[in-house]
């Protein structure tokens, strides 16, 4: 039996009941973005279409918060996306990640939706990096355009 999960898109920037897809609870989130580019339901939207690098990248140079990661992989490969927990962006092998989350493998598209009620908090600032190992030193590049994130923060 095949089941789809959807990211849905609306308007009201609450999140709607969880379902069960396959034995597996998800829960939906509805993320809105006004025409200013401002998050409509407390969260700042951040997005990446990957480079040919490591994407070492800061979201929030102080304290905050993440509400919600949407990460596809067109690669056929596991890629692995690395929270830091760090007011700049991270030396890649350097930093020790305070998370790290694989993304499934698709040339299709693969991938995950986080929803993170109530907010994950990071207390010097948000930071992240995407590489092809899960090895905290681990700093090879993914390529470019294989992955797409958009990440929500407070």
């Amino acid at each position: 039996m095949a089941d789809n999960v959807t990211l849905n898109a609306g308007t009201g920037g609450d999140t709607a009941a969880a379902d069960d897809v396959g034995g597996v609870k998800f829960q939906r989130v509805k993320i809105s973005v006004g025409a200013d580019g401002t998050a409509q339901d407390n969260w700042t939207p951040s997005r990446l279409i990957s480079a040919a690098t490591t994407n070492a990248t800061s979201v929030k140079a102080s304290a905050g918060a993440l509400g919600f990661i949407y990460a596809v992989n067109l690669n056929a490969a596991v890629r692995y996306l690395k929270l830091y927990n760090k007011a700049s962006a991270p030396t890649v092998g350097t930093d020790t990640p305070v998370a790290t989350l694989p993304i499934p493998a698709s040339t299709t598209g693969a991938g995950f939706t986080l929803a993170i009620p109530g907010g994950l908090a990071f207390t010097t600032g948000i930071a992240y990096a995407v590489t092809t190992g899960a090895a905290d030193s681990n700093t090879a590049a993914v390529a470019a355009s294989e992955i797409f994130l958009l990440l929500g923060y407070a």
